[in-house]
């Protein structure tokens, strides 16, 4: 475990700043890019919106995996990939940014786990 901020000062959660409408895009991107990396070493988050993502110097961190599911081991795991996706998509909303949380989750879902469960 490691402890982002400074000595007085802890990282701020995201739904706790206002980030400039341009640097908003690229930061949901680094987000986007961090849930399929966790995918690809088995692992999501499972609860991730606003409240589970650190601001630091200009960077998103991804917090509080103690109840990341493997998705090779749970049956209904896409669910559950899918409502982080559409969580950070809501919130990104309110900077502007558009996606389609289903769209972007199918595509992500079948580069690396195959065809979406039904």
């Amino acid at each position: 475990m490691e402890y982002i901020g400074g000595a007085q000062d802890p990282a701020p959660r995201l739904n706790d700043i206002a980030l400039e409408k341009d640097e908003a895009a690229q930061h949901f991107q680094t987000i986007l890019l961090n849930i399929e990396l966790a995918l690809t070493h088995g692992r999501i988050h499972s609860d991730l919106s606003e409240y589970n993502i650190l601001y630091w110097q200009g960077k998103v961190i991804l917090i509080d995996f103690a109840q990341a599911v493997d998705p090779y081991h749970n049956s209904d795991v896409f669910s559950l990939f899918l409502r982080d996706i559409e969580r950070v998509c809501q919130h990104f909303a309110i900077y502007d940014v558009q996606a389609d949380a289903q769209s972007l989750a199918h595509e992500i879902w079948t580069r690396h786990m195959g065809p979406v469960p039904e």
